[in-house]
């Protein structure tokens, strides 16, 4: 009976470890959800210009354990502006999202180094930092007016569905006044962000566990190497109870 309560309390333990790693070191994005807040929300919320009559709901926003924010803009719905095909894409974006048809696109801001990613064109990755004369520095290339007060990134809607662009779009204009608050958890799981999210978060993921195994093996490794040495054991344990007394006495002489 012993012998199981202790692998029992051995089991525990390393479940204990690594899930507990694995959660804190991922900021609980291993199911995809960021809880963390950040000081810096206001003042890197990024400045949405759209076509007009496309203006988005709001934005939700998270943060991670290291303080970068994602800033998750939220349309209607994308509208290729023909009806039968826009029912029809209605149709199958509801089967892929869990039957929300909402559009979300991201800005992510890293406030440490100033930088910043958005999807552009072909849902192409675009990584920018953000410089202290108001401009942008993009692959080498300088965008100039890219951002107000040098940290709120102007973004610009550029395609049907809602890809984003550092310059200038003809025709868009700036949304005044959009609603921004936390994502909670039920808007991330009426949202379908996990699907949305998946390819991050799998990054995340894989970091996550590669430390919480690491942490595991390094603690099973101590435990081991306790035992051998008979640290663990009850004549150990009697040995250091009678050292700790005689110490005890030693003092109160």
């Amino acid at each position: 009976m012993a012998k199981k309560r202790w692998i029992a309390l051995w089991l525990f333990a390393n479940f204990i470890i690594f899930w507990g790693v694995g959660l804190y070191t991922s900021g609980y994005s291993l199911e995809g959800y960021l809880p963390w807040e950040s000081a810096k929300i206001q003042e890197y919320t990024p400045i949405i210009h759209t076509f007009p009559g496309d203006e988005p709901y709001g934005i939700l926003y998270m943060a991670d354990i290291k303080g970068n924010i994602y800033y998750y803009i939220v349309w209607e719905n994308e509208y290729f502006h023909n009806t039968i095909i826009d029912r029809l894409y209605r149709f199958f974006r509801s089967l892929v999202y869990g039957g929300n048809t909402y559009d979300i696109e991201v800005v992510k801001v890293y406030p440490d180094n100033n930088s910043i990613y958005l999807q552009t064109y072909e849902h192409t990755d675009v990584w920018a930092t953000m410089q202290p004369d108001g401009s942008c520095l993009w692959n080498g290339h300088t965008i100039p007016d890219c951002t107000e007060n040098r940290t709120h990134v102007k973004v610009y809607v550029v395609t049907w569905n809602h890809m984003l662009s550092l310059t200038p779009k003809n025709g868009t204009i700036r949304v005044e006044n959009l609603p921004m608050r936390h994502m909670t958890v039920d808007d991330y799981v009426s949202l379908g962000m996990f699907r949305r999210t998946q390819e991050t978060i799998g990054g995340v993921a894989i970091n996550s566990m590669l430390i919480s195994a690491l942490f595991t093996v390094a603690f099973n490794v101590v435990l081991y190497v306790s035992w051998r040495k008979g640290y663990l054991s009850w004549d150990y344990y009697r040995y250091m109870k009678n050292e700790f007394r005689k110490m005890v006495n030693r003092e109160k002489k």
